[in-house]
């Protein structure tokens, strides 16, 4: 009995595809888990860690490089939008102090777009 084109297609689909999975899984970095001591070493480090992370990584807030205010609309944002509890004026003081100086304003590039912090300078 002749085997049929189309199971053969799909047996073959199924290997390749089981065979990318198997070798894609292997490839795949571990996430390294994040935790205060791996942030700027500020006043307000852990706390700031701990309200953070509760909604999203701390990766995303290492991106903003905002100023003060506008990590200070950022928070009524997330209070207003994003159902964050929001902090009473002395937790507000310790979270804006750090992230203003742990992640201050970034210049933007001559080139425009993202720079590369570690790139050597031209």
């Amino acid at each position: 009995m002749p085997i049929r084109t189309t199971s053969l297609a799909a047996a073959t689909a199924a290997a390749l595809l089981g065979a990318f999975l198997a070798t894609a899984s292997a490839q795949t970095p571990t996430a390294i888990e994040e935790s205060p001591e791996s942030l700027p070493d500020f006043p307000g480090r852990e706390e700031t860690f701990g309200y953070c992370v509760g909604c999203h990584s701390f990766k995303v807030v290492g991106r903003q490089g905002m100023d003060r205010s506008r990590w200070d609309d950022t928070l009524n944002w997330m209070t207003e939008k994003h159902a964050m509890p929001a902090p009473d004026a002395e937790m507000r003081k310790v979270l804006l102090d750090y992230l203003a100086q742990a992640y201050p304003t970034q210049a933007p590039s001559p080139a425009g777009g993202w720079v590369n912090p570690f790139a050597p300078k031209p």
